[in-house]
């Protein structure tokens, strides 16, 4: 496993190097000027003389090359550098904001662990009864409800009209509940399908039915033999999942003013914030690949019968 784990984390320092070259390309590929977003966003006249100080002082009239090799030293002492706009380590906002990004993820974990594997179960035990039509309708339209949209109908029916819970904010638990409830919602609805799936699959197959020949009653089946087995393909999924709501949080965090990462991109994309943008797609990228390297560890501890690549068979 030793191996294993050093020729995953040579492979994500590369892909990380990549990801640098791509975001700091991307960033300048954006349409609009840094300079003059900044001049705007001080009230400032945007002269060519201004604009060339500007472009000095943020040292954008240097080559891409050097800019790039500056960034890349800065980056690998752990410094993303300053950001154009409020003059602030990227560090420092980005982990202000990472933390109430990983917060809101936090809780919507909580509410798909909950939702998604009773439903998973009652659905499974049961395939095509009521209860199992019901829960497959629900699923479906928590797959394809846009986060936005079921976002602006939480907040009309919860905020506005039965005033049961705050529009915007992140001071108190209750303004955590409804954007944790929306970030969550479409991944309620696949975990609830694929527990479903995994259930009835794995009920079909000769251990359960020779569990049941034997005697066993169908609860003892389910608990102790289905239901672990219906649950191992879910972990390989985990760290995508986990992955891509941190990405995902964005349009969520705006709708409900969460002050997380989702926020402080669009900020920065409106200014053309360049030092924040190239350190955002890093940390994600980072993320990103430590969990799915600490989801695939996992699965090897938990399924003895995983063996790496490199170990003997």
């Amino acid at each position: 496993m030793g191996k294993y784990i050093q020729k995953r984390l040579a492979g994500m320092i590369v892909l990380l190097f990549l990801v640098s070259i791509a975001a700091f390309a991307l960033v300048r590929l954006m349409p609009g000027d840094a300079a003059s977003a900044y001049l705007n966003s001080i009230n400032a006249p945007v002269t060519d003389a201004a604009l060339a100080k500007v472009r000095a002082e943020l040292g954008l009239d240097r080559p891409v090359i050097f800019q790039y090799t500056a960034w890349l030293r800065r980056v690998v002492c752990l410094d993303l550098g300053v950001s154009f706009m409020t003059k602030k380590s990227v560090s420092g906002q980005l982990l202000i904001s990472f933390r109430y990004t990983m917060i809101l993820t936090a809780m919507s974990a909580v509410w798909i662990a909950v939702l998604s594997l009773p439903l998973g179960i009652m659905a499974g035990k049961r395939p095509g009864s009521a209860g199992d039509q019901l829960i497959r309708g629900i699923t479906f339209l928590g797959s394809s409800m846009p986060s936005f949209w079921l976002g602006f109908l939480l907040v009309e029916l919860f905020a506005l009209k039965l005033k049961l819970l705050p529009v915007q904010g992140a001071e108190t638990f209750s303004h955590l509940v409804l954007p944790s409830a929306t970030l969550a919602c479409s991944y309620i609805a696949m975990y609830t399908k694929m527990i479903r799936g995994g259930i009835i699959e794995n009920m079909g197959r000769r251990y359960a039915v020779y569990g049941r020949a034997r005697g066993l009653k169908k609860n003892t089946v389910l608990w102790r033999h289905v239901l672990p087995n219906a649950l191992n393909p879910i972990f390989t999924t985990l760290g995508l999942s986990l992955g891509s709501m941190l990405s995902g949080a964005v349009i969520v965090e705006n709708v409900f003013a969460w002050p997380g990462m989702g926020r402080l991109i669009v900020s920065a994309v409106a200014g053309r914030d360049y030092p924040v943008i190239q350190g955002y797609i890093l940390v994600i990228a980072v993320v990103y690949t430590l969990l799915n390297l600490g989801m695939d560890i996992l699965c090897a501890v938990m399924n003895p019968q995983i063996r790496f690549e490199g170990e003997e068979r």
